[in-house]
């Protein structure tokens, strides 16, 4: 009955004499092993080729003063397979005397074991490296594109009331400005990091605040319907420059004292919509379509496949400015 247990036990048992010579291998060790009988082979023949040559020295001394332990505590161990490959393993030793002194050495196969530890440690790396680029891309949405933004609009101040010379430069250096906004999102995007999606209404404040130091007022910011869900990454980033291109143009042209913002979504497309109480447009429509601002802001639509108006607002003084793009 013991020698049937022993037979079907999962791990590998060899019962060695003081030589080192096998005198039995059960079922699972000739299976681990490659080898379709152990029995009068030296010992030394399992282990791996780089290391034969010491373990005879390793196995008299062990034979020396023989204990119960573990072989190799804190060692990888292997054992040479018969087609020549190395399969990682551990080694307890048993001694014992019948007749002579022997070894009962049971071995077990943790080649899916490793194999699992590896994968755990690659799954580890994979986190931590996922980790550090969402927080790259958090340092670069929060920061860095805010300090554009406020960027933007200061330069945009600066134009206010400037000569027409000046203007156009300054009015370039926006575009530049903007250009930078949009790279900048498309690395945060590709990071992908989880802040850089879900925060709309956050980002439009972010202007909204920004946007406050130029005109010397907050603007009142409204979102209505799912606006965030329906928007792809590049119209929500044309968006937010269209936004604050408006407002930059409201602080440079209006001269209001109010301003608001809404952003809706409607029959397929999301509208932005911005008015002021301020001066209006000009009456001359050739006028306010020259403005570089309002180019800028209908080639952004027009990209999407949608438009750009400016119009003076109905029985009210002021401008009102509507954005629209198809989704």
């Amino acid at each position: 009955m013991l020698l049937h247990a022993v037979e079907r036990a999962p791990d590998g048992v060899l019962i060695v004499d003081e030589a080192g010579t096998v005198v039995y291998a059960n079922r699972a060790m000739l299976g681990m092993s490659g080898y379709p009988d152990l029995e009068g082979r030296s010992v030394d023949e399992l282990v791996p080729s780089a290391l034969r040559g010491q373990h005879d020295a390793l196995r008299a001394r062990y034979m020396s003063e023989p204990t119960q332990r573990p072989m190799g505590a804190g060692l990888e161990l292997a054992l040479q397979h018969a087609d020549g490959r190395e399969v990682p393993v551990e080694i307890s030793l048993s001694p014992f005397e019948h007749n002579g002194r022997f070894v009962i050495t049971a071995v077990r196969d943790v080649s899916d074991r490793q194999e699992a530890q590896r994968r755990l440690s690659v799954a580890h790396e994979q986190l931590a490296l996922v980790e550090e680029r969402e927080r790259i891309g958090r340092d670069l949405h929060d920061v860095v594109l805010q300090h554009l933004y406020g960027m933007g609009l200061t330069v945009q101040a600066i134009g206010v009331g400037a000569p027409d010379a000046v203007a156009d430069k300054l009015q370039a250096v926006v575009e530049d400005v903007d250009r930078i906004i949009s790279e900048v999102r498309t690395i945060v995007f590709t990071l992908g990091t989880a802040g850089a999606r879900g925060a709309l209404g956050q980002e439009l404040a972010d202007v909204v605040a920004q946007a406050s130091r130029v005109l010397g007022f907050t603007p009142a910011l409204r979102l209505e319907g799912p606006v965030d869900s329906v928007l792809t990454n590049e119209v929500r980033t044309e968006m937010i420059a269209s936004m604050r291109e408006a407002l930059g143009n409201v602080a440079r042209h209006a001269k209001a004292s109010e301003a608001a913002v809404l952003v809706t979504v409607d029959a397929g497309s999301v509208v932005m919509t911005v008015v002021d109480d301020g001066v209006g447009p000009p009456a001359d429509q050739a006028s306010v379509q020259a403005g570089h601002g309002l180019k800028n802001l209908h080639s952004r639509a027009a990209g999407f496949g949608g438009t750009c108006t400016l119009q003076r607002r109905n029985g009210t003084p002021g401008a009102e400015l509507r954005w629209t793009v198809p989704f």
